[in-house]
């Protein structure tokens, strides 16, 4: 075990048919720094050899338990754990990736620190956690915060090609701890410089237990934090090193062929963000809705050209929504020059531009012959 232990950790992993990847990231839970309590394995209707794989490492662990459900999909597996769990800390991995072995004691240690960060408008890392070491004395546009007032701390992931090259290490891995107040970190989301994953983050058990993942929808991560944003009181800790590991195996894939549903899902989280704004930050307004037009500009781009009709009402929706939002499109300095380009084509000739957009993709992707 590492350093000092500020109270029971609980690791929920959903599981369904990951038998090739399950006993790597069972032992990656097992073997942190920051023991922990209780690893949750909660077979979600498994057709592979993963339910066999969990009992065997229940039997061979007695920190190990496992819940055997009918498939209801990731969230309701990881509800299925919540529902179990004690831990003054919970945190969650998916399947087929891994925690390096002090993941956990280096989130859990910084939910522990007491904060003091600089409240100035033109701060925008509030960052520094040194504060009263370099000026003890000058407390003007500082705020304190107290490590029981923090209810979640984040790091940062790496991602792995299928045959072990690194791919994409997010961290700048300068080791700097931010703290980001809960405004910020919502800004931080929809501005899509922030991180929505759970399997990044560890939060206090009784503040997580209080809340459950949407089941049947997509993008379930997202959704739950919006939720929980304006509730969690001063903000997140970001430690800004890696932690978290992605093999990008087909089985990682969210999207592959179109599937409505998930376009649903997420402009249901875009309508969603944009109501927080409204309510509980103002100030995000203009940046929220840049958020939906982002979102409906990926839908558009991506829904075949075959399904884009008045029938289908999903679709009529979101031509409707951009052209009644055509004013703000146009003048939304969040937007880049390409994104306002293409929303108000879409807005103008959605068949065309999607059409024309559909061959231009193929040809730089070497699937039109010559």
């Amino acid at each position: 075990m590492g350093g000092y232990r500020y109270g029971t950790l609980d690791i929920i992993i959903p599981v369904y048919n990951k038998e090739k990847y399950l006993r790597r990231c069972v032992r990656s839970a097992l073997d942190q720094t920051y023991v922990p309590d209780h690893v949750i394995l909660v077979d979600d209707g498994s057709s592979d050899d993963s339910p066999r794989i969990c009992d065997e490492l229940a039997s061979e662990n007695s920190m190990i338990s496992v819940i055997h459900k009918e498939n209801g999909g990731a969230s309701s597996a990881r509800n299925a754990g919540l529902e179990v769990s004690t831990g003054d800390y919970v945190g969650f991995l998916d399947a087929d990736d891994w925690a390096d072995s002090d993941m956990y004691e280096k989130l859990i240690s910084a939910l522990n620190l007491d904060v003091e960060y600089d409240t100035t408008p033109a701060s925008k890392e509030k960052s520094l956690l040194n504060f009263i070491k370099e000026d003890p004395d000058d407390k003007k546009n500082k705020s304190r915060v107290t490590g029981a007032e923090l209810q979640a701390a984040q790091l940062m992931n790496r991602q792995y090609k299928s045959d072990g090259t690194l791919e994409l290490d997010v961290a700048n891995d300068d080791g700097q701890t931010r703290f980001l107040a809960a405004e910020d970190f919502y800004e931080e989301l929809i501005m899509h410089t922030g991180d929505s994953s759970f399997c990044t983050k560890v939060f206090r058990g009784d503040f997580l237990r209080s809340f459950r993942f949407s089941e049947g929808e997509s993008n379930e991560d997202f959704g739950l934090l919006l939720n929980m944003i304006p509730k969690m009181g001063a903000g997140i800790l970001t430690l800004d090193v890696p932690g978290y590991n992605i093999e990008l195996s087909d089985g990682s894939v969210t999207r592959g062929r179109y599937n409505q549903k998930f376009y649903e899902d997420m402009m249901k989280n875009a309508f969603a963000a944009l109501r927080v704004a409204r309510e509980k930050y103002p100030s995000h307004i203009i940046r929220a809705e840049r958020f939906t037009y982002v979102q409906a500009l990926d839908f558009m781009l991506h829904i075949p050209v075959e399904k884009m009709k008045s029938s289908n009402a999903f679709y009529m929706r979101i031509v409707r929504y951009l052209r009644s939002e055509r004013a703000k499109i146009s003048k939304n300095p969040y937007l880049s020059q390409k994104q306002r380009e293409y929303l108000l084509l879409l807005t103008d000739a959605p068949l065309v531009v999607r059409a024309t957009h559909s061959v231009v993709m193929r040809i730089r992707d070497g699937k039109v012959s010559e």
